[in-house]
Parts: structure tokens; C-alpha cells; sequence
């Protein structure tokens, strides 16, 4: 074999023609740019930007944090908060600054360990929607115990489906409450099931954006859920006498969170139907996880301008609109509904997904997204309990600075 031939099989060597050498230099910088930008990007995105928030999972303060909590929680899952006391290393300056508080003596998270009931999860259920000719999926969680409990309604985010958020809607269900959890019309699952072969994520929140028809069909499918408590259960012979009609919450994230609002009252702008009002009379509290300001999903200036019901909203730093809108955007609907009982959750390097789940686009940064999930179930939990359960205890929680104290003012709460 000529000696060419053998260097041409053994060793790298750059196409002759220009053209083809150009293309070569492209692939090997294609190869070695796009993996330390892409790096380089999810460092941006989820690098912590201030605060310092605890460390759920790893350290051994949050082991001594973990079985306080175990041993506060679990006797009763009304009335009770699990509180840790001051850490040890600053008993006096902490000791000093509660001293003076109003809700002195209120510390810690709140009922961040498993609750006290058992629970029952119905994966999915069909209700048949006669009046608009559709069909609607709803996954629940139920305490195993005798009820009756308050119900909560949970709504995706555009493109989602009733299988995201169980760190939510089961951990509530573990203090005493019954979680409905519908899959509305955008959900990318029900659209491929149906047959769009083409649909995808990016594609189903596009178009939600952009279709009425899917800002309408949310808060109905939410009162649709609401009229149907009876046949779930006569369809669930376990969930009898477990729902309790006169006290019901809706919560959502993303677009679930614009659901909550329009069931809340929030008015929306429909295409010949301006200032549409989608309240539902049933509902005594509505929990906003990332929610929008005016200018989506038909919300305007003053679309908030007569909400009265108590409501607690929740944004991050890194919490962005569909426009790249801010968190102060995110916080217009607290600051525009009707004063009292209103709450607005600001939590350091929280981004649109932490609410909903622990994961982060780097590993080093795990123990961030527990935490951010940590406060948010804190928070959210103690809303439900102070306005869905008449709790004294979780209404002082959150008149209180136990929470940010807890994060080390990773959290902020504002009050209306």
C-alpha cells in the first residue's frame, strides 16, 4: 500500500478545496462553541443573584430543622405551625427583634414535613362537559380519612396537563384537603391524544397567547369542576362526604394563574365581549403562582379594579412573562385588587418554574430549587389554611416575618 494512502486513513486531514476546509473550521467551532454557551446560558439563568436561601436537602441544620418540623406538624393539621426556634448561633439579635413584633414568638416554616393524613390519588377521571360538547380530565388527591375537607381546584400552565405539581396539590392534600386538578384545551398531551401530530410545547403556548377561545375555556372548565363535586362522588364512593362545598380554593401557575384570577374576578377582554367577568360565587380564594399583568390573556389596566376576595400572587427574580416582562409586572395583580387580605410573595432566584418544581438546569444549584419549593409550599399552604379553614395561627404566620427571617430574606411578603 502506498505510504499516502496509509497517512490518508490514519490521520486527520483538511479537505483540498476551500470551500470544503471552510466547512470543516465551521463544524469543529460549531462543536466546541454551542456546549460553552449553552453552559453558559443556564449559568445565567439560574445563578443565584442575591440573598441567601437555606439548604433543604444537604446541610445538617436543615436535619435539625426537618425533625422539628416533624415533631410540630404531624399532631394536628389545623392550628398548628411548624416552627423551628431560633437558630443557635444568634439566639440574642433574633430573640431581640421579635420582641417587639406584634406575632412574636412565630418562627420557621410553615408546615414544611409530610402532613398527617394519608392520601388517595385518582389519576385521571372524565367528566363529560354536555353543555360544550367536550370531555375534561381531572386527576385528585384525597385524605383517606373522614372528612369533610376544603377543596382546592389547581390549574396548569399553558401546554401542561393535570400529571405537573403534586409537590403542591399532594402535600396540601396530606393536611386535610381535596385537590381537583383539571387538563384544559392547550394541554400539548390531550392535543396529541386527539391527533395533532405536530403539536409541541413552545407551539401550545404560543397559541394560547394568541386564542381567546382558550382564555374563555379555562375559568369554565374551573366552574364546570365546581358543579360537578356530586358526580365525583357518586363516581368515587370513597370521596362521599369528603368535599366541603362552602369552602373552596382555585390556584394555578403560569396561565393557571390567569384561570384563578378570572374565576377570582378579574375582568378579561374577549374579541366583541369587553370586561368579561368569569366569577364564580363558590370560590373564597385564589392562590397566583407567577400570574400576568395587563396586556395577555385579554387583562388590562383595569381589569382588577373590583376583585375582593383574599389572594395571595407569587413571583421570583428570574421570573419572566411571555414579553419578557419583569417581576414588578407580575405583581400588578396584588397591587390592583380591592385592599385586604392580599399577600405577594417575592422570592430571590425564583424562576418561572420553581413554583412547581425542584428541578434546576444545574446540579449545583439543586439545593436552591428545594428550597424555593420549600417556600413556596410555606407560603401557600398557610394561605389555604388562614382563608379555606379559618386557622388564627396561619393568618398570624402570614402577618408575621417568619418566612423571610427563615430564608434569610431570600423571601419578601407584602401586604395589602
Amino acid at each position: 500500500m502506498p505510504t499516502s494512502a496509509y497517512r490518508h486513513r490514519t490521520f486527520l486531514s483538511f479537505p483540498r478545496d476551500h470551500m470544503g476546509r471552510r466547512r470543516l473550521r465551521r463544524r469543529i467551532s460549531n462543536a466546541i462553541l454551542i456546549p460553552l454557551l449553552s453552559a453558559l446560558a443556564a449559568y445565567v439563568i439560574t445563578r443565584p443573584t442575591g440573598g441567601r436561601g437555606f439548604t433543604l436537602p444537604k446541610s445538617a441544620e436543615q436535619a435539625w430543622v426537618s425533625a422539628r418540623l416533624r415533631t410540630e406538624s404531624r399532631p394536628s393539621d389545623s392550628g398548628s405551625i411548624a416552627s423551628s426556634p431560633v437558630r443557635p448561633a444568634e439566639p440574642a439579635r433574633a430573640g431581640a427583634a421579635r420582641a417587639s413584633s406584634p406575632n412574636a414568638g412565630i418562627s420557621g416554616a410553615y408546615k414544611l414535613a409530610e402532613g398527617p393524613h394519608a392520601v388517595t390519588e385518582v389519576p385521571d377521571i372524565v367528566l363529560h362537559d354536555v353543555k360544550r360538547g367536550k370531555d375534561l380530565h381531572v386527576r385528585i388527591f384525597y385524605p383517606k380519612e373522614p372528612g369533610p375537607y376544603p377543596v382546592i381546584v389547581f390549574s396548569h400552565g399553558a401546554g401542561g396537563s393535570q400529571s405537573c405539581c403534586e409537590v403542591l396539590t399532594r402535600h396540601w392534600a396530606t393536611y386535610g384537603y381535596v385537590t381537583l386538578q383539571p387538563t384544559h384545551d392547550d394541554s400539548t398531551f390531550e392535543r396529541r391524544n386527539s391527533g395533532e401530530e405536530d403539536i409541541n410545547f413552545l407551539k401550545a403556548v404560543s397559541e394560547a397567547l394568541k386564542k381567546p377561545a382558550l382564555w374563555q375555556s379555562r375559568p369554565h372548565d374551573i366552574s364546570f369542576v365546581l358543579d360537578s363535586l356530586p358526580v365525583f362522588e357518586k363516581r368515587i364512593p370513597a370521596l362521599a362526604g369528603k368535599m366541603d362545598p362552602g369552602h373552596i380554593g382555585v390556584g394555578g401557575h403560569s396561565m393557571g394563574a390567569f384561570t384563578a384570577d378570572a374565576i377570582a374576578g378579574a375582568l378579561v377582554d374577549l374579541p366583541g365581549h369587553p370586561a368579561t367577568n368569569f366569577t364564580d360565587p363558590r370560590v373564597r380564594a385564589v392562590l397566583l403562582l407567577s400570574p400576568q399583568g395587563p396586556g395577555e390573556f385579554g387583562l388590562t389596566d383595569h381589569s382588577w379594579d373590583r376583585l375582593t376576595l383574599p389572594l395571595l400572587s407569587m413571583t421570583g427574580s428570574l421570573d419572566l412573562g411571555a414579553g419578557n416582562q419583569g417581576p414588578e409586572w407580575k405583581k400588578i395583580p396584588f397591587e390592583r385588587s380591592q385592599p385586604g387580605s392580599k399577600y405577594h410573595v417575592f422570592i430571590q432566584g425564583a424562576n418561572h418554574m420553581s413554583f412547581i418544581s425542584r428541578k434546576t438546569l444545574l446540579s449545583a444549584h439543586a439545593s436552591e430549587g428545594d428550597s424555593i419549593l420549600g417556600y413556596t409550599n410555606a407560603a401557600a399552604l398557610a394561605f389555604w389554611d388562614a382563608y379555606l379553614k379559618a386557622d388564627s395561627a396561619a393568618r398570624n404566620y402570614l402577618q408575621s416575618d417568619a418566612l423571610p427571617e427563615f430564608s434569610h430574606a431570600s423571601v419578601r411578603i407584602f401586604r395589602r
